[in-house]
């Protein structure tokens, strides 16, 4: 071949490379899901009222994206959840291709212990909510506790995933603002064997999601194994008589604290991806989320496993996000102080 030749070999080659390159990233965004399957991690073990969410949206979610792919759920807990999260931030791909579920400490951790986190949670996207998550305080009847009052008497046991989560941060702060005698046992990694070890009479007490303990232990309630004390978050508890911990905390300062605390139950079982995914496939999940949880059969479905939904676009978490998730230095040094770290 001379060299006039294979020069020009060499530029029609350069030329169909850059066309083929071209044609790749000109393909369409709706056909980047087909044949791919998505990642969805849940920072808890199995058979928590998260995993039960996002078994759930793993059934349907896929139907409602272009190109329908495959989702498969992983469990990756620690942390509070805080290791799934670092995961996606840092690890997964950031092609659309992984998503989790917005752990509580998602809302906490980055500005009560930065050191601990690998990423700013102003730079995640959410795509939608389920539902909100609000929480309740429930003691076993073995423990003879009837009321809030009654907590004030008696030292009750109490089992969380770890001091530094939310599980154990409300039982922190009710001893401190209302004089609970709260003996907070942690290492449970999860609702799943929290409820266990209140079942094997291991701790007396917990804080559980009320959509959990209505789907997975309804009957617990039922026959009077439960009890609900007080709703730990701003919904109000549909069980006569229960009050919100909120309202019963008179000092302003404490109960600024309580509400900052109880922020994640608001995004409650909230889907997110990593900073860096691309628009055009956040805009994707968003609108396959949304049609997902608006669909019949899920709706269906929901209701049969006894999942409540109150679904909110990823829009409106981000709105909301950027108006209420940046707390003051007071309150993060208090929250810190409970934690038992130096933010």
């Amino acid at each position: 071949m001379s060299a006039m030749r294979g020069a020009r070999y060499a530029g029609l080659m350069a030329l169909a490379f850059t066309a083929f390159a071209n044609g790749l990233s000109a393909q369409p965004a709706e056909d980047f899901y087909r044949r791919k399957n998505i990642r969805f991690l849940v920072g808890t073990d199995a058979g928590a009222g998260f995993s039960a969410y996002s078994l759930l949206l793993q059934a349907y979610l896929g139907k409602h994206i272009p190109g329908n792919p495959s989702v498969t759920v992983e469990h990756m807990p620690g942390a509070g959840g805080i290791n799934s999260l670092n995961y996606l931030a840092n690890a997964a791909p950031k092609d659309g291709t992984a998503i989790a579920v917005a752990m509580p400490n998602f809302f906490v951790t980055p500005w009560t212990e930065p050191n601990a986190v690998k990423f700013d949670p102003a730079g995640f996207h959410f795509l939608g909510r389920m539902s909100d998550f609000g929480r309740v305080l429930v003691v076993w009847n073995r423990a003879g506790i009837k009321t809030i009052d009654d907590l004030k008497k008696t030292e009750v046991t109490l089992g969380a995933s770890s001091r530094r989560s939310t599980t154990s941060i409300a039982p922190m702060l009710m001893n401190e603002a209302l004089g609970t005698k709260f003996k907070i046992i942690t290492g449970y990694t999860g609702t799943g064997p929290t409820m266990i070890a209140m079942e094997r009479g291991e701790v007396a007490s917990t804080t559980i999601a009320w959509a959990t303990l209505n789907s997975l232990h309804a009957d617990w309630l039922r026959d009077g194994k439960l009890q609900v004390l007080g709703g730990l978050d701003f919904a109000q508890i549909p069980v006569n008589g229960v009050p919100r911990i909120r309202d019963l905390i008179a000092d302003d300062k404490q109960r600024a604290l309580w509400d900052f605390v109880a922020l994640p139950a608001e995004f409650g079982t909230a889907v997110l991806v990593a900073p860096g995914v691309p628009e055009d496939r956040i805009r994707i999940l968003r609108e396959g989320f949304m049609a997902t949880v608006k669909s019949p059969d899920f709706i269906a479905e929901a209701a049969r496993r006894k999942l409540d939904l109150n679904p909110k676009s990823g829009e409106e978490l981000g709105a909301l996000f950027r108006q209420y998730g940046s707390p003051s230095r007071e309150v993060i040094a208090d929250v810190a102080r409970l934690m038992g770290v130096t933010p």
